[in-house]
């Protein structure tokens, strides 16, 4: 096995987003601490639905869940994390790019799953 190595700082990715008045403003998109992570995913476990036999088959409430990662890992420029309320205004493609990055920042992303699916989709 390969000796592990880490750093303890958060990984951030800088993310510039374009205003109304056409004034470009840079936040920081931060990766999620271990306990902000479970209780972000102890809060999906509410939006799951299942079958009879207890096997997950989807979320059955959306509302809410993207705001709810972002409110926890993205903050403004003066460092201040951007409320929830404020994001719900937000167009929902940007949210739906945001979230997918947050995810992947902070580990919740399998891409073993989407290198085997890639994969699949090659062979067939």
């Amino acid at each position: 096995m390969k000796e592990l190595a880490f750093q303890l700082n958060l990984k951030e990715v800088p993310v510039t987003i374009t205003d109304k008045q056409g004034e470009e403003k840079t936040f920081t998109l931060r990766e999620l601490t271990s306990q902000q992570r479970a209780k972000f995913l102890n809060g999906l476990g509410s939006r799951v639905k299942y079958t009879k036999s207890g096997k997950t088959k989807g979320l059955n409430n959306h509302e809410g869940l993207q705001e709810s990662l972002l409110a926890m890992c993205l903050y403004d420029e003066d460092g201040q994390i951007v409320k929830k309320d404020s994001l719900k205004e937000w167009p929902a493609g940007m949210l739906s790019d945001l979230f997918e990055a947050a995810q992947e920042l902070s580990g919740m992303v399998d891409n073993k799953e989407d290198d085997e699916d890639e994969e699949e989709e090659k062979n067939e």
